[in-house]
């Protein structure tokens, strides 16, 4: 799992995303990588922390890009 968070952190610096990358959580970044949800209202249900803390566009952002780089890595 430790393995998984460092290639998320890194796909979230490599699209330009590291101020936001520094926003979140580890728990949050690992959480995001596995379960891969696909809208930010999906995302702030499973994970109750991002609610208040990022625009849903934002957080759409974050998502699009792990999940295309999560889908690129299989």
């Amino acid at each position: 799992m430790v393995e998984k968070l460092k290639e998320l952190r890194n796909v979230l610096k490599s699209q330009a995303l590291i101020p936001v990358s520094k926003k979140l959580h580890k728990f949050e970044l690992a959480a995001l990588g596995n379960l891969c949800p696909e809208a930010p209202e999906e995302a702030k249900a499973l994970i109750p922390s991002l609610e208040g803390r990022f625009e849903d566009e934002e957080l759409r952002q974050i998502l699009d890009d792990i999940c295309t780089k999560r889908s690129l890595q299989y």
